[in-house]
């Protein structure tokens, strides 16, 4: 079971890794060439004697290839040992760079900057791992010109390292061309290499840049469906409220002229008969009568505040206050500046009453407030202005509950807007245009 987990959680292998496994192999078989021509040669030389005068050109005393062999072998183990690290981010990425670049120079110099390939495979590091643009570009300026001055030789020159050249002198000229030409094809291999990992990078990014552009075209479609679904939603909630409104109508308006129209046919047939009858079949209807409009208030409750039923606008928001105030001890100071009965429909003045009654009821509930101040007035553009400011606790970082944003969607059905301030105590201003009342001039 523990054998079958682990399989499952394998890193995947892709083309990425591929490459750059292949690169990893490639180098290590150029340094272990290059390791050995120096080991031959010095062998060679000892052996012939001729080390005082390979010394005397090259005026530098090379180090044991036994000790380099086992150095650089040490310093590539944990190359490859970084390279295998992925998914490192922000500073432990840098670190890690800065560590790959060390152990590459520490190489070149071992190997008298004979070889400086193994920079591609930092490069490679580099281009596979997440970073910004701007780190990115510093990475890449930063690499390029560590990698121009190892293959430039110029610190070879100012070290005064062994490189391969000079130990090839102790070959034939033969020799020596195919070895140069054996390291010449593993160099150029190593950069076909890097060239097809930089090929493989940017068709991944190419590749995740059309799935993102297909989830944005995805998105899109969700979207318009949604909204097709939404206005579908909201046609449906017409109709099951046409419906209900039908079964109201037909439960209570109808269930008492039903009772009504045969009660008083029956009065018609009695009144010559027996008046006494009549006058009590009457008290009947009236009582029909009198419970089918207490059954037709109760179902329009839920549409349109009774207060404005009974009352004009005007009167209604005052009887409003009036009630709220006397209810809580809460000081609500109210102006209206223009006369509001007859300047309405009744959508208009449900969302001027709700309004109103949302905000007082906000002010007290939510916001502790001890003083309301009201104010309605017009604009001379027609525009009306409700202004409802407490002097409660307030919230700078406060989200719309039911009530704002119903508010919110009943003044944006009307043409108007709604403003929130709760940096000092609560403010809200809701603005709409006036259309049944205006002025003329």
């Amino acid at each position: 079971m523990n054998k079958e987990r682990s399989d499952n959680i394998k890193t995947p292998v892709t083309g990425q890794s591929i490459l750059m496994e292949s690169m990893m192999h490639l180098n290590f078989w150029i340094l272990a060439f290059v390791l050995f021509i120096v080991s031959r040669s010095t062998s060679g030389m000892i052996h012939e004697r001729s080390a005082l005068s390979f010394l005397t050109q090259t005026e530098a005393i090379p180090a044991l290839p036994v000790n380099t062999i086992i150095l650089i072998s040490i310093l590539y183990l944990c190359l490859i040992l970084l390279l295998s690290i992925t998914d490192e981010k922000g500073t432990n990425l840098v670190f890690k760079l800065c560590l790959e670049t060390i152990t590459v120079i520490w190489i070149s110099e071992l190997t008298g900057f004979s070889y400086t390939g193994m920079f591609l495979m930092v490069f490679a590091d580099l281009m596979r791992n997440q970073m910004s643009r701007r780190d990115r570009t510093i990475a890449i300026i930063a690499l390029g010109v560590f990698y121009l001055v190892l293959d430039s030789s110029v610190l070879n020159f100012w070290l005064r390292r062994i490189s391969i050249d000079d130990y090839l002198i102790y070959y034939s000229a033969d020799y020596a061309g195919l070895i140069k030409g054996v390291l010449k094809i593993g160099s150029l291999l190593n950069t076909f290499l890097f060239i097809l990992f930089m090929l493989y990078q940017i068709r991944k990014h190419m590749n995740e840049n059309e799935r993102i552009m297909m989830l944005n075209e995805s998105l899109k479609e969700a979207n318009i469906k949604l909204e097709e679904y939404s206005k579908s939603s909201a046609l449906m909630a017409q109709t099951a409220e046409r419906n209900r409104l039908a079964r109201e109508i037909h439960d209570t308006i109808g269930h008492a002229l039903t009772g009504i129209v045969t009660g008083l046919d029956a009065c018609l047939m009695m009144f010559d008969k027996d008046r006494d009858l009549v006058k009590t079949q009457l008290g009947a209807i009236a009582e029909v009568a009198r419970n089918g409009m207490t059954d037709v208030r109760q179902s329009v409750k839920a549409l349109r505040p009774d207060a404005l039923e009974k009352l004009p606008l005007d009167e209604a928001i005052e009887k409003l206050i009036d009630e709220m105030g006397r209810s809580t001890g809460v000081n609500i100071d109210y102006h209206c500046h223009d006369k509001l009965s007859d300047a309405f429909d009744e959508t208009e003045e449900e969302t001027i009453y709700r309004t109103i009654q949302e905000s007082i009821t906000n002010a007290i509930s939510h916001g502790n407030a001890s003083n309301i101040n009201i104010e309605i007035k017009r604009s001379e553009d027609n525009m009306l202005t409700i202004e409802i400011k407490d002097n409660g606790s307030g919230s700078i970082d406060f989200e719309k509950g039911f009530g704002l944003t119903h508010m919110e969607e009943r003044l944006n059905m009307l043409g108007g807007s709604l403003y929130i301030d709760g940096s000092d105590g609560f403010t809200v201003r809701a603005q709409m245009p006036i259309r049944w009342g205006a002025r003329e001039n």
